[in-house]
């Protein structure tokens, strides 16, 4: 017959065991607390992915706004410089207009001067 020896468990040995078995745990958890943090890392790179793309999309229909209320702008002050010429264009042709008829009044009050000083002679 043949006999098995079996390993011999001396106490020094249970407690090197042990050690071995707490550092195996230990490592096992920080294993664990390191999957734990990438995923918390990728989670909120997500995140803060979605939310630039978040805040570039209401960037761009705001300064979409922007751009229509300065074209208004633009468009307004456009029209009213154009609106500004045509009225001193009247401005200038009623002031040669009034210019004219001054002339042609003091011409006749000359005339009426004449005729009065020659009807009196």
């Amino acid at each position: 017959m043949i006999q098995i020896a079996g390993p011999v468990v001396t106490l020094g040995g249970a407690g090197e065991l042990i050690g071995v078995a707490g550092g195996l745990a230990g490592l096992t958890v920080m294993v664990y607390r390191l999957g734990v943090w990438r995923q918390e890392m990728y989670n909120t790179k997500h995140d803060v992915g979605a939310e630039v793309a978040r805040y570039r999309e209401e960037s761009s229909r705001d300064f979409s706004r922007l751009e229509q209320r300065f074209t208004a702008f633009d468009q307004y002050i456009a029209a009213a410089s154009e609106q500004r010429v045509t009225t001193e264009r009247w401005q200038v042709r009623v002031d040669t207009r009034i210019e004219g008829h001054d002339k042609e009044l003091t011409k006749v009050a000359d005339r009426l001067q004449r005729l009065e000083g020659d009807a009196a002679a």
